[in-house]
């Protein structure tokens, strides 16, 4: 009884199928829109993990391989994302999310007194705690965006609501350049005004957390004349048993890992001797524009696939992106600024396009998917720490060869993943021909 009272009391959102143009929903809007207030502010607690890695390395005395395991630690907790995957299962996306909140606010908190007490084994705790709640955010507010609409539309929702994130990482670094004064040179110096950045963003992300608890409860369904199919295929299969997904997860590994590396290293490579030699101040205000343009990648992919399929652009961003990297290997000055610039933009439409094209069709399944691709976050703790081991054994710009190769392996894939939708379709298409 209490279970039955508890389902009615719930918020019910029902999504049509993509073969069913109409969509019945209660509340859709103002869960969607929660959930991309929920991004936004998650962009906000992530950004500084980038941002401050050249201050972290001179204040702890770090090598590059060092200042990696800061990359390391947050993302680390991407190897519970199948067990997450299946508490979204249980307790359903708005409890997942609101767990995903407190971690957050507990992580950004927790640097507070690791960065006082100049313990770095605290540091990275925090980060690992703030990698937890990504963790959680990610597998239950993706399928969710995918869910709420549209299944066509589904890659458009994601590119906007991760734009979200990356706008709030946009307004870090510029927020920086004001609260931390020109004359504070030294890391050491920086300290207090970063400090107390993180005691603000922690106690508005706890504001967020109990905005998400006192959310009424949702529950998802899928309806439309190819939903029960869709279920019966899916409810007695693991994600295990799908090769498809485990390449996917391979290329989403892959592809998040450049992209973190890509991050970290902005400022390094920018503030390097041998490149740009730019001040600190200078590379953080090149930081914002980094990420203004990967927000307008993210918004104008959001657009974009409206009009085109994903797989196109996907393919071309990754072409562009490959002979950019390729660049940075050989470029200076201003070039080289300009290079690492048009990457931001490049690079941002990766994970929300992919995810999209992998989870498509899932059907009950979607959160297990979300689980094993959300997985694929690893890359992000593994990738950087070995780019990180190759820039001191190798200098930091021929690193960038280890991106560079990733991108055009994946190249391959999505043209093979290409040219198999495309026979599919003709098979498809024959066999309702010779039905009729």
């Amino acid at each position: 009884m209490a279970k039955l009272e508890q389902i009615r009391n719930a918020q019910v959102v029902t999504i049509a199928d993509s073969s069913d143009r109409s969509i019945k929903t209660r509340g859709a809007g103002a869960l969607l829109g929660l959930v991309y207030l929920i991004s936004f502010f998650c962009g906000l607690a992530q950004s500084f993990e980038g941002v401050f890695l050249p201050e972290f390395k001179e204040y702890f005395h770090l090598s590059y391989q060092q200042q990696m395991y800061i990359v390391f630690a947050k993302n680390l907790p991407f190897v519970a994302a199948l067990a997450v995957g299946w508490l979204v299962r249980r307790k359903g996306y708005k409890n997942t999310l609101a767990v995903a909140m407190f971690l957050y606010a507990a992580g950004t908190l927790l640097l507070v007194p690791g960065l006082r007490t100049e313990k770095y084994w605290m540091v990275l705790l925090g980060f690992m705690t703030i990698g937890g709640g990504f963790t959680f955010q990610m597998v239950a507010a993706n399928p969710l965006m995918s869910a709420l609409g549209l299944a066509e539309g589904a890659s458009s929702r994601l590119n906007f609501g991760n734009a979200l994130g990356a706008v709030a990482q946009i307004i870090a670094p510029a927020t920086l350049t004001v609260i931390i004064p020109v004359s504070a040179v030294l890391a050491r110096e920086k300290m207090t005004y970063i400090e107390q950045l993180f005691l603000s963003l922690g106690i508005a992300l706890i504001a967020v957390a109990a905005a998400v608890v006192i959310f009424p409860d949702v529950t998802v369904s899928q309806v439309g004349p190819n939903a029960a199919s869709i279920r019966s295929q899916t409810c007695h299969q693991s994600i295990w048993s799908r090769r498809k997904a485990i390449w996917d997860f391979i290329v989403i590994f892959l592809l998040l890992g450049v992209e973190a590396s890509l991050f970290s290293l902005f400022r390094n490579y920018l503030e390097s001797p041998d490149v740009a030699a730019l001040s600190a101040h200078s590379s953080q205000r090149l930081f914002t524009a980094f990420f203004g343009l990967f927000a307008l990648g993210r918004l104008t992919a959001s657009w974009i696939q409206r009009h085109i399929r994903p797989i196109f652009q996907m393919n071309a961003h990754l072409l562009a992106s490959a002979f950019c990297v390729m660049a940075l290997v050989f470029a200076k000055g201003a070039t080289a600024i300009s290079v690492f610039l048009a990457l931001g933009f490049l690079v941002s439409i990766f994970f929300p396009t992919f995810y999209g094209m992998s989870i498509e069709r899932a059907g009950d399944l979607a959160p297990q998917a979300s689980g094993l691709l959300t997985v694929g976050f690893l890359g992000c703790a593994i990738v950087p720490v070995v780019q990180g081991g190759l820039a001191d054994m190798i200098g930091l710009r021929h690193s960038f060869w280890l991106c560079a190769g990733v991108y055009l392996l994946i190249v391959v894939y999505v043209s093979r993943m290409h040219t198999r939708e495309k026979s599919s379709a003709s098979a498809d298409a024959h066999a309702i021909f010779v039905r009729n």
